[in-house]
């Protein structure tokens, strides 16, 4: 008796979803800007606010005429940027003749820039009022996939570099094709594997319905960060690296593989306007 229940139960469920899915579905085309922030004792001090956008078409399945559920898919394209005033570091070095000391380094003005795209599915919860109007409310989580390998830009100011050798009490400030000298400006570019990303999102706007099957969303978005993602290689490099090698002496190496920020995260909030053009069947 009790499984007929069951059975009964869960037959009438299937039946009502499916009559419904042919009259209680929409469609929507969809365009978002996007301002990433970074905040909290754990991110990146250098991290600065960026701009993006994303365009999407989503899916949603309404339960009854004031509560649906969501899915979809998005491509989001913005950069992650670094900056600071001025870097400078040492490092305890061997060069190629085996004598051991410090590298020293410093530059004016730095930034780097870090291309973020990737390939996003949500899943959400939306409640809207009812009327030609409506209010809405979504609420849900985000997956990103990342799009392959992310390059990087670099920018140095001034870079100058030395080193000192305290056997001697000398430090060297030159020649260039040593390492040592006034490098000037560089621009570097490479690439970096970032993770693929978890993320809480908040949706709150208008919904004016045009007609009987098309429907206009304005709203405003919260995107929160749920894990970090730079990349899952160790961070173990200096920001300007010396190699014991006349052919190409030094490296500069990008601010997410740097050891000094090892134990910081990227975990982006982001805010922004989102329009959505809706077809309902």
């Amino acid at each position: 008796m009790k499984n007929n229940s069951i059975n009964t139960f869960f037959s009438c469920l299937a039946a009502f979803l499916f009559v419904n899915a042919a009259q209680a579905q929409e469609w929507q085309i969809e365009g978002a800007g996007h301002l990433i922030q970074h905040q909290g004792d754990d991110s990146f001090p250098m991290a600065k606010h960026s701009e993006g956008f994303s365009v999407g078409l989503g899916y949603s399945h309404y339960l009854n005429n004031n509560w649906s559920i969501g899915t979809g898919i998005s491509y989001l394209k913005t950069e992650i940027v670094f900056a600071a005033p001025s870097i400078r570091g040492t490092s305890a070095e061997v060069d190629t003749e085996g004598d051991s000391f410090e590298f020293r380094y410093n530059t004016g003005y730095f930034e780097e820039s870090v291309q973020w795209q990737s390939f996003r599915v949500p899943l959400t919860v939306q409640f809207e009022t009812s009327g030609v109007v409506r209010w809405y409310l979504r609420t849900g989580v985000l997956y990103g996939l990342q799009v392959g390998n992310s390059k990087y830009r670099q920018e140095w100011n001034n870079l100058k570099t030395s080193g000192y050798y305290p056997e001697w009490d000398a430090e060297l400030n030159g020649p260039e094709f040593a390492g040592f000298g006034n490098i000037g400006d560089r621009r570097t570019e490479g690439t970096v594997k970032l993770r693929n990303t978890f993320s809480w999102v908040l949706e709150t706007g208008v919904k004016q319905t045009l007609n009987t099957s098309n429907d206009l969303y304005l709203g405003v978005f919260f995107e929160m960060g749920l894990n970090d993602m730079r990349p899952s290689t160790a961070a173990e490099a200096q920001p300007v690296e010396y190699i014991a090698d006349m052919d190409q002496p030094l490296t500069l190496n990008s601010v997410l593989n740097q050891s000094q920020y090892k134990d910081k995260t990227i975990s982006p909030f982001m805010f922004g306007f989102k329009i959505k053009y809706a077809f309902e069947f």
